[in-house]
């Protein structure tokens, strides 16, 4: 699985160390770093059926900072910002490998992935 986040942000390392702590195989990327692309967000988007704003870090440094709470973006407009600042994007985003999306923190979920990757890689 690959794991979408910020190094410094205590919520990714959170939810890097829980998915390990699970025994599940991930990659950490740090959107930071390398921010993803136009193409992989706008995957992310459609295999997640959620509006973009569900990916846009509204509570974010760089959000208040930009004044975009009344930002008039369009989807690929949101997109195009997220792809050039990695931090305007929430985190973590988790995608699993059959393409699940999951935004933000949330373990619960980790432990299903979890558990369907052990009983995976036991068949």
């Amino acid at each position: 699985m690959n794991l979408y986040g910020y190094k410094k942000c205590s919520t990714c390392r959170q939810a890097e160390k829980t998915l390990r702590e699970l025994g599940v195989s991930v990659e950490f990327h740090d959107i930071v770093e390398q921010p993803p692309s136009e193409t992989m967000l706008s995957s992310w988007l459609e295999a997640s059926q959620r509006p973009i704003l569900d990916f846009v870090n509204t509570k974010g440094t760089v959000f208040r900072q930009r004044s975009l709470k009344d930002a008039q973006f369009t989807t690929e407009q949101w997109i195009a910002e997220i792809a050039h600042d990695g931090k305007l994007m929430k985190r973590p985003i988790l995608v699993t490998e059959d393409g699940t999306v999951v935004i933000g923190y949330q373990p619960d979920l980790y432990q299903t992935f979890a558990k369907f990757e052990t009983s995976q890689s036991e068949g």
